[in-house]
């Protein structure tokens, strides 16, 4: 079974692009080919005119690529701070001798990245459950966590699969307005996976449909939604 046929993407930078499409279509799979999870059998993948097949995800993630889950992973037994503060680490220069010494520099790094978390939390509205364990965080706030410890890793592009997925609708209103506040003040360029289509409606400036791996529109939100082939992947029949 193929995944993904003939797929062919460009991202501008800054841009907030939806990537949509029925259960199975082949959305979650482009993620995961992009950050190296999936090595694909053929074709190119490039990230600021660099080629990135082969590269492991971590390597990916060093050159600026970041996302999140469909199904929240975070640390369940750390702190939200420490959800945070363990993405930052990857940047670090400190060895193992320089954390048991607790030399010079290993102490400047250590306070940095927690004024860089804290900060991060403070974006996402989360700085006043600091030190809750992640697992007891109302399930909107895991969302915002799991965002925020992708930003801790310095993206340029950041990648999100499904982040209003059981959201309420006033947390997935509050999470849409976050997701450009963040895009903007951080200078990202964000994709994200979405079936709730007032979201995409909403923020996405540009929105590509998938449907058996197959891509089948490509347009503004509006231009996408009266599209008779996206209208047919999604109910079975075209509108006449």
């Amino acid at each position: 079974m193929t995944a993904l046929s003939s797929f062919s993407l460009e991202v501008e930078q800054g841009e907030l692009l939806g990537l949509i499409g029925p259960n199975g279509a082949g959305k979650t799979t482009v993620f995961n080919l992009v950050t190296g999870v999936y090595r694909p059998q053929s074709g190119a993948i490039l990230f600021s005119d660099r080629p990135i097949v082969g590269k492991p995800p971590h390597a990916i993630t060093a050159l600026g690529v970041a996302r999140t889950f469909q199904n929240i992973r975070l640390f369940s037994n750390l702190s939200v701070l420490d959800n945070v503060r363990v993405a930052s680490h990857h940047a670090c220069d400190q060895t193992l001798l320089d954390g048991i010494m607790r030399t010079r520099r290993f102490r400047k790094e250590e306070e940095e990245m927690l004024r860089d978390s804290l900060g991060l939390l403070q974006t996402l509205g989360l700085e006043h459950r600091k030190d809750y364990i992640a697992r007891n965080l109302p399930y909107g706030e895991q969302r915002r966590l799991e965002i925020a410890r992708a930003l801790a890793t310095g993206p340029r592009l950041l990648l999100l699969d499904e982040p209003t997925a059981g959201m309420t609708p006033v947390e997935t209103q509050a999470l849409m307005q976050l997701i450009q506040k963040v895009r903007d003040s951080f200078r990202l360029t964000i994709v994200l996976i979405e079936h709730d289509m007032r979201v995409v409606m909403g923020i996405c400036e540009r929105v590509v449909v998938l449907d058996y791996g197959v891509q089948i529109a490509e347009g503004t939100a509006q231009e996408v939604r009266n599209n008779p082939a996206v209208i047919e992947a999604y109910l079975g029949e075209a509108t006449t």
